[in-house]
């Protein structure tokens, strides 16, 4: 679908460079996933062989094809070209069958209402609040009735005032616990979109999920939400 003008691209890069093969190669250890950790996590969202499900922002596939060894099939999408290749190749050593890449974002996926869950990590924050409330709603309708979205992303649950100390510490704590650099976090604050848990709760809600659960810890946040049944 041809969008207007005043859409917004989110094909582009934002903040750290994912196209770039040295970033893709390293970006599993420095977010420290699982499979065994992605495992549990679905397992909890009742992930079963007939589950229709996507990964937005799959990154390097890791959750998605975990997923695909539980679901009954799983999107996994991602506006990195580098990402999709990297996630292709883990899927083909799996040798899993039922997993569909894609290169879109959350603004230009096709949705058709028939997905029973979405999971996003890591992800939605590449978008400015304008273009996080208008994904909700697509997302929203990609869901069957009834159907859940997980969330989990740096969500800033602290007043405004608190921005500068509470960017500071993570940022330290960024490089204490990763392989990421200041620079690397301080981009993050500077050139991403992040934003507080209390704009984030709003949308989710405006959008017409119901909010099942929530978790804040520091600056980074889970949420699951179930669509309008």
């Amino acid at each position: 679908m041809t969008q207007p003008d005043w859409w917004y691209d989110d094909l582009k890069q934002v903040g750290l460079d994912f196209e770039d093969e040295a970033e893709v190669a390293t970006y599993d250890a420095r977010q420290g996933g699982s499979s065994d950790a992605d495992r549990a996590l679905l397992t909890r969202l009742g992930v079963t062989p007939t589950t229709a499900m996507a990964d937005i922002g799959c990154g390097t596939g890791l959750l998605a094809c975990t997923a695909a060894t539980m679901a009954g099939s799983v999107r996994a999408i991602d506006v990195s070209a580098a990402m999709l290749r990297a996630a292709q190749a883990r899927a083909k050593s799996q040798g899993l069958a039922n997993i569909t890449f894609e290169r879109e974002g959350f603004l230009t996926f096709a949705g058709s209402g028939d997905l029973d869950l979405i999971v996003t990590k890591a992800a939605l924050h590449h978008l400015p609040d304008l273009w996080k409330a208008v994904a909700l709603t697509r997302m929203r309708d990609a869901l069957k009735p009834g159907g859940r979205i997980y969330i989990r992303d740096v969500v800033f649950n602290c007043t405004p005032d608190a921005v500068p100390l509470t960017a500071a510490r993570w940022i330290e704590d960024l490089i204490q616990q990763s392989g990421y650099s200041r620079a690397d976090g301080a981009c993050h604050v500077r050139e991403e979109h992040s934003t507080f848990g209390w704009i984030l709760e709003r949308m989710i809600s405006e959008a017409g999920f119901t909010l099942l659960e929530r978790t804040h810890d520091g600056v980074y946040a889970t949420y699951l939400a179930e669509a309008p049944g």
